[in-house]
């Protein structure tokens, strides 16, 4: 009856100690996959900071392509207006002459 304790309680240990052993193993895995977790995490917040950064320059580049084409329309009126008092100057120096 000894003999047969003293199997079991060797078994119960060395369950016990391989359990234990894998508990280990689980737990370095586990703190692993944390590690990773809080890098991408990391790198998510980092892209969503350039991506929010890109939004930005996009809303400003598109404000200063408005601003452009206002002041392009208004340069266009103001070369058509230029072209206008080119012809006056010409016909008043043609009827000076005259």
């Amino acid at each position: 009856m000894k003999v047969c304790c003293f199997t079991v309680k060797r078994q119960v240990i060395s369950e016990r100690d391989i359990l234990g052993t894998q508990l280990v193993r689980r737990n370095d895995e586990v703190a692993l996959l944390y590690e990773k977790i809080k890098i991408q995490q990391s790198t998510l917040h980092k892209g969503e900071a350039q991506y929010n950064q890109r939004l930005e320059d996009v809303r400003v580049l598109k404000l200063e392509i408005r601003k452009l084409r206002r002041e392009r329309i208004l340069l266009q009126k103001s070369v058509a207006n230029v072209e206008d008092l080119k012809l006056v100057v010409h016909f008043l120096m043609l009827t000076a002459a005259l």
